[in-house]
């Protein structure tokens, strides 16, 4: 399910529900990042990623994101703001800290891989 919300500039975006999101979600999120420069932009790019494959529809005159990632770009500073805070789940749910099991810790008085399983 989408939920729709309005901006400071009083534009509306529909965000999709972020646990509708998939691996190739994530992967064209990647895609933008693997063609920034540096460091900087590359986090720049996953934040773009990130919003484009959120976004349903907006009521802005722009080819939504998912279309042409550079329409972000004519968004004022706050709405792109709100849309980074509204996606921050998304952000989570892309790309999940996960908390280690006893399968996947490492021994502590190793400092390889645990071979002998």
């Amino acid at each position: 399910m989408s939920k729709e919300i309005t901006l400071p500039s009083g534009n509306t975006v529909k965000l999709r529900d972020p646990k509708t999101l998939l691996k190739k979600d994530r992967d064209k999120v990647l895609s933008l990042a693997g063609n920034a420069d540096n460091e900087t932009m590359q986090a720049v790019a996953i934040q773009d990623g990130i919003i484009a494959v959120s976004v349903v529809e907006w009521s802005f005159d722009l080819i939504p994101p998912s279309i042409r990632i550079a329409s972000l770009g004519e968004l004022s500073p706050k709405d792109y703001a709100t849309l980074l805070a509204l996606t921050e789940e998304a952000q989570d749910y892309l790309f999940p800290v996960l908390e280690p099991t006893k399968e996947t810790e490492q021994d502590p008085k190793a400092d390889t891989a645990n071979f002998n399983d």
